[in-house]
């Protein structure tokens, strides 16, 4: 049986730094093949590329390029739009790394962050001329704010700003912020799309040729690469993607209405609750919600609460989200990480991911965490 017999339905896992070329004349010409070729390991192989193509047909965009973790994806994104007088606008609830990257290489940079009320976008002064883009969280990190990512396009392109959104809390799956009119959408692969927590991968997709070719020189001049093995673990999690997510939508919203029954619970930050702010914006642009929500407790003694965590038997304790084991962490908000909507600064938050296991375990866990 010779190899040209062997189908698999697995991507093959390709490692390799150097491209071997057939003739002098594909090598000194290589340079003028483009941005899809194969140049060097860094720049792609079979599997990343693989990776890439089918993250951009779930992003409906002209193409996807691939970074070592979400953030890098981020910060790559902003190193490759923004230059010297430029601003960029974020919400005021975005991931904090992000904020603690803009006040520190983009600063040095001579690019200006600011920020506004992810619940108020209608105060962002568009027109501004300096203005070279507005960054979406949707919904925000740790309170879960949704922003209307079709209405801040709209009036961001009426004068010619980009607008870029971080859409890892739902995915391709159940938001595509391309077709709602942004320019650029990141997704933090580590999350739900590869989702057992053995990984750190980012996307960036762009909707225009002009922004796949400022991202790809950006890439290229900095030297990100990813690993050949972690491209191969994620387009194994994409394959289950969608059940996943269906599963933790479905367990994570239960458990939502059971806190919210609890005496020691001030309020539950889940969009498919009665009652939360922004459910109508998250109904209209989202085809479901997914694990990860928070819950804010009432105030008690800091020693009271941190024995809470000592009571759980299944959840870990664990910042990161989107994989197949349930996480808790404390959330607390302060002046730090919030500077324009301080609702909650000082409230003690609690952030959920909900993953696989059984139900009745989580909700055993969680009656003791609260009680």
């Amino acid at each position: 049986m010779t190899e040209d017999t062997f189908r698999s339905l697995s991507v093959p896992t390709y490692r390799g730094s150097t491209i071997i070329y057939s003739d002098y004349e594909s090598f000194v010409n290589r340079s003028k093949l483009g941005r899809k070729a194969y140049t060097y390991g860094l720049n792609g192989t079979p599997t990343s590329r693989a990776l890439a193509s089918r993250l951009t047909t779930l992003e409906n965009g002209v193409d996807t390029f691939l970074a070592p973790s979400g953030l890098m994806a981020i910060t790559t994104t902003l190193l490759a739009v923004a230059a010297q007088g430029d601003v960029i606008l974020f919400p005021d609830s975005v991931y904090a790394p992000v904020r603690r990257f803009a006040a520190t290489t983009l600063h040095k940079l001579g690019i200006r962050a600011e920020y506004y009320d992810s619940l108020a976008p209608e105060t962002i002064d568009f027109g501004r001329p300096d203005l070279r883009l507005v960054w979406i969280e949707s919904p925000g990190s740790i309170t879960m704010e949704f922003q209307d990512i079709a209405m801040i396009a709209r009036q961001a392109h009426a004068h010619g700003v980009l607008v870029g959104c971080d859409n890892s809390w739902a995915s391709p799956l159940y938001c595509r912020p391309l077709d709602l009119g942004a320019d650029i959408v990141v997704e933090a692969v580590t999350k739900y799309l590869s989702g057992h927590s053995d990984l750190l991968l980012g996307s960036i997709s762009v909707a225009s040729e002009t922004l796949a070719e400022q991202i790809h020189d950006t890439i290229r001049s900095i030297g990100v690469g990813v690993s050949p093995d972690d491209c191969f673990l994620a387009l194994r999690g994409l394959d289950s993607a969608g059940v996943r997510l269906a599963h933790v939508e479905k367990t994570a919203v239960r458990l939502a209405e059971m806190i919210r029954g609890a005496g020691t619970v001030s309020a539950v930050l889940h969009p498919a609750l009665d009652g939360f702010p922004t459910q109508a914006l998250w109904k209209r642009q989202y085809a479901g919600s997914t694990g990860l929500f928070s819950f804010v407790m009432r105030d008690e003694p800091d020693d009271a609460h941190g024995a809470r965590f000592e009571r759980l038997a299944t959840l870990r304790i664990g910042a990161s989200w989107g994989g197949t084991h349930s996480l808790i962490a404390p959330s607390p908000v302060d002046h730090a990480v919030r500077t324009v909507n301080t609702a909650f600064i000082g409230k003690r938050l609690v952030r959920l991911s909900v993953g696989l296991e059984d139900v009745g375990e989580l909700e055993r866990d969680l009656n003791a965490f609260l009680g």
